[in-house]
């Protein structure tokens, strides 16, 4: 599914109204009976529609006479003052009072119905609020939060920011959101993606072209993409053609992550999964994973010890290689990232302490000679740009693109709302749960991510379809453990989440 921006959706809306000769007023129409139909499958009877004065408002409006005619005992109420209503928006408001329906516009009143109607609809506000909410604005959405019992929002929480997914001042928290034509960025990033609850998308009769010809870059998971990314595995396979990937990790203190990553790429499917570790945590590993094989290296001060004989070996026995979970700190560390990123051709994953101590020598990655994906969650990201956690959290997108564009690589950033960019490309993963915020749950990203680029997945198809199965077993883990959910329950439903 495609994502816009607040002007780009203008431009859809205007080409397919300008270049396709649909009249605004039938995409409103149809904006109205998407509404209609989520409303009509919860079997409810008392309605409230807020409607302010702009082309959310006018859906609303169409809204509450298709719920009139049906038979639902609607009440309409209007914010703002009635003269600016202009357009299409305009001949849905005075159809409502040529049909003789008290609009109502008193707050107190509001309130007291919101109490006892069966679903609230915010029509207040639509993607092009630019501006702090304030006054009687602010007023009805405290009131529609704290009295409804369930709340549709009209294409974006009224007080969200349709490009930033921030809050402006205050905001609608819906328990689903009806968007039109494509899901909007700013329901899917900081606050936004919270006050949404669960999007609903329709076209309202948009031709694809129509959003084909905006040339949007950034897509998200819906229905069943990218799930569908995934291939049909063949009769006559053999472990050799299922991939073969090794992960470089581990280190006296923390075995337990390299553990995690070598399971999620077995559990993900590779024929032949091997863990690059020391000879003093190889039993710990082995006795809770023996279908991993296991290359032993040396160590020193309790840090894998690596000769440049060794990493060549590596690089060409394996199709593509993660390193950096659980590694630990150490300078040499540090200069085996250079040497793979200065010899390696096949695809190298660069997570953990891989990525701080790539913080150095990041410039290293301008002249690699391989594809690298990069996961950093925010903290990790900072120390690899100077930028700050807070200014990262709320620029995620333009943030992940500057970089991975920079650098010409493959970049994930965690977070609520996992962003995948090659520099030009962008997913937004919104799979997941706040149970998987626990210790070792991006040591599972990793393996799963490697898995999938051993199997012949390009790396920023195996970044994007690693982060949607990632999260979607975590969503079937927390199902059963809620935020008691550890790492490993992660792994037990990467197969779920596959079929």
């Amino acid at each position: 599914m495609k994502v816009s921006k607040a002007q780009n959706m203008r431009n859809i809306d205007r080409r397919a109204m300008e270049k396709y000769k649909i009249p605004g007023i039938v995409l409103m129409e149809n904006a109205a009976w998407a509404l209609f139909k989520r409303i009509k499958e919860k079997e409810v009877k008392r309605v409230v529609v807020v409607c302010g004065v702009g082309n959310n408002g006018g859906d609303g409006f169409a809204l509450s006479r298709l719920l009139m005619i049906n038979g639902y005992d609607v009440s309409v109420y209007l914010f703002g003052d009635e003269d600016k209503i202009k357009g299409d928006a305009r001949i849905n408001y005075e159809i409502l009072l040529n049909m003789g329906v008290l609009i109502k516009k008193e707050l107190e009143d509001l309130k007291q119905e919101l109490k006892c109607s069966d679903v609230a609809v915010d029509a207040l506000f639509g993607t092009g609020l630019d501006r702090e909410v304030e006054g009687i604005y602010k007023e009805v959405i405290e009131a529609i939060n704290l009295l409804s019992r369930y709340i549709i929002s009209v294409d974006i929480p009224s007080g969200i920011n349709s490009d930033t997914g921030l809050k402006m001042g205050s905001a609608v928290f819906a328990n689903e959101t009806v968007t039109f034509g494509t899901a909007k960025l700013g329901l899917l990033i900081n606050d936004g993606r919270e006050h949404s609850g669960t999007i609903y998308i329709d076209n309202i009769s948009i031709p694809k072209a129509c959003v084909d010809e905006e040339g949007l870059k950034i897509i998200t998971n819906y229905s069943e993409f990218p799930k569908s990314l995934l291939k049909k595995r063949h009769f006559d396979v053999n472990k050799g053609s299922c991939g073969k990937v090794a992960v470089i990790g581990g280190c006296f203190n923390m075995s337990g992550a390299v553990t995690l990553s070598l399971k999620a790429a077995l559990r993900t499917g590779s024929g032949l999964v091997t863990g690059v570790v020391q000879r003093s945590i190889v039993d710990r590993i082995a006795s809770f994973l023996p279908e991993a094989t296991y290359r032993i290296c040396n160590e020193k001060d309790g840090y894998l010890l690596f000769t440049t004989r060794e990493l060549d070996e590596i690089m060409q026995s394996y199709d593509a290689v993660a390193v950096g979970v659980g590694i630990g700190r150490s300078n040499h560390i540090t200069s085996v990232i250079s040497y793979l990123l200065e010899k390696s051709t096949k695809p190298l994953i660069i997570d953990a302490d891989g990525l701080n101590m790539l913080c150095s020598i990041k410039a290293r990655l301008k002249t690699k000679k391989c594809q690298v994906v990069l996961t950093p969650h925010p903290g990790e990201f900072s120390r690899l740009t100077g930028l700050e956690i807070d200014y990262i959290n709320k620029n995620r997108v333009d943030v992940a693109v500057n970089f991975a564009k920079e650098y010409g690589c493959i970049l994930l950033l965690k977070g609520a709302s996992t962003v995948v960019t090659d520099g030009d490309r962008v997913y937004i993963n919104t799979t997941g749960n706040p149970g998987m915020a626990t210790g070792g749950s991006g040591d599972v990203l990793t393996g799963v991510i490697l898995s999938l680029i051993g199997q012949g997945y390009t790396p920023y198809d195996a970044a994007l379809l690693g982060a949607y199965l990632h999260g979607c077993a975590g969503d079937f883990a927390y199902k059963k453990y809620g935020n008691g959910l550890v790492a490993s329950d992660i792994i037990e439903y990467i197969g779920q989440a596959m079929l």
